[in-house]
Parts: C-alpha cells; structure tokens; sequence
C-alpha cells in the first residue's frame, strides 16, 4: 500500500536487502560495508545527511567532492566532523554556466570513497527527495576476531552473495556499470504488472547473472496525491532486494524501481 501526504508519517524504507538500503523507524540507514567494496546509500536533496562509522571514525574522504580551489566541479559537499569522526554531506547545484537553468541538484548517482580507521569502501550516493537521515557503515571484518575454519568458510560464502547482489542492482541503476550485467528488452515490449491501484508499475528490463535476475521497473503515481512509497511492500516470494530512486512521488511523476530475485524464483 502507498501512503499519501496526510498519512501520519513516512515509514523508513527497508531498501535492499542484507542492508543496501536498510533503515529503522528513526530515520537510519544501517549499511553493511567491506574494504575495498562498494555499497549503495540514499542522500538527501535537501538537507545534510550524516555518515558515521560502527564504533570507528572517517578519517578521509576522496572522489566527487566539492572544493572550491581543487575541485569546483565536484558534487557532494562535505563537512567533515573531527571530533567525532564524521562527515554531513549534502548534493552541489550545478553552476548557472553548466546549465543555463534552475540550479537544482541532479539525481544521478555520486561515488566516494570513505577512509576509516576499520577500512575503506566506496559508497554510490542515490540522491532523493527524502529527509535529511544518517547512514551508519557497519565495516564487516574490521577488527574481527578469528573464527572457526567452518565458520569463515559459511561467512566467506554469505558475502559472495551479497557482493552479487549489490553488483547486480549497481549494475541496474548506474548505466556506466551496466556491462557487468548487460540488460535484455522485454520482448514484446514493457510489461505492465498489476501493483496499487494508485500506481501503474512497469517492467522495461531484465539482467541476468549467475543465480539472480535483475528487473527493472517504471513506479508512476497515476492518482491525484503525493505518494510516500513503502518498499518493503514490493518484497514477495524469492525476493532479495528492491530499492527505489525517489521514495516520494507528486502526481504524474516516475521512479524506477530495481529489484533482484533468486533465478528459480517467479510471482510478484
């Protein structure tokens, strides 16, 4: 179900699966990280949004980041807090030159790289018509403490699956990713699928690795209202993850949305 504009609040999305997009009630996304990786968090348009390590501290950070004299065309703005070992970070208008228009903020993707005292990651910032919130970096094997052979061997396992997963949806919302999981037109053209009445959902295109299939989907409010999209509620049998662009519809507007399922899985 969507909600509209007087529901009683915006529900946190629960976003990709094995914590992509993860969130609680208190406006968290609590995401899984690894050195070296790459995961996918959401940004505000509007406000700041806080990064802050799991019982660690960012200690740099490096890629499309504005700064005046060395890089006034980066993206993302970024306040670091040296105290505590965080950033509040916040998307860049473009500059009246680049676009002869309204200095909005663009929604593509923005990759930095974040350096911590429990390891580096990279992180694809989804910028949305959100709240400002905090994304809080779980860094797996940062300071981890031996295990069992048999238990490395099952979490060596659980992680290649979820690199998979996050691979496959970078793959999906970020065209220059895409030739990691090249996409395949629906034959006989989209597909609308029957979702909420207030929504028409349509699917444009399916990628395929090894266990998973991608789809990707256009989500338009077709009603009259605001919609507030809870993504938790596209998340059925096989299943492993769904994220969406905007979370917040106007009428007539559309996001995509992508979803990754197991293989063998069908049924909406």
């Amino acid at each position: 179900m969507i909600r509209n504009c007087f529901s009683a609040h915006l529900l946190a999305p629960l976003g990709f699966a094995l914590g992509l997009f993860a969130t609680t009630a208190q406006a968290i996304q609590n995401i899984d990280v690894r050195d070296s990786d790459t995961t996918i968090a959401r940004v505000s348009l509007r406000d700041q949004t806080r990064i802050r390590i799991l019982d660690g501290h960012v200690t740099d950070v490096y890629g499309d980041v504005y700064d005046a004299a060395a890089n006034p065309g980066g993206r993302l703005s970024v306040t670091k807090d040296e105290t505590d070992g965080e950033l509040y970070v916040k998307p860049m208008p473009p500059s009246p030159s680049m676009t002869g228009g309204p200095m909005t903020p663009s929604t593509a993707p923005i990759k930095v790289d974040i350096k911590s005292d429990r390891g580096t990651f990279a992180l694809l910032l989804q910028p949305t018509d959100s709240i400002g919130d905090t994304i809080v970096a779980h860094v797996i094997g940062g300071s981890v403490k031996p295990s069992p052979a048999a238990a490395a061997g099952f979490m060596d396992k659980a992680t290649s699956h979820e690199r998979a997963i996050k691979a496959l949806t970078l793959a999906m919302a970020s065209p220059q990713l895409a030739d990691a999981a090249p996409g395949r037109e629906i034959p006989g053209g989209p597909q609308e699928v029957a979702l909420w009445k207030e929504a028409r959902f349509v699917l444009t295109r399916t990628h395929e690795v090894s266990g998973l299939v991608g789809e990707v989907y256009d989500l338009t409010n077709i009603s009259t209202q605001r919609m507030v999209i809870d993504e938790r509620e596209l998340f059925h049998r096989g299943v492993l993850s769904v994220a969406a662009r905007r979370l917040v519809l106007e009428p007539g507007e559309t996001t995509p949305v992508w979803i990754v399922r197991q293989a063998n899985a069908s049924g909406k």
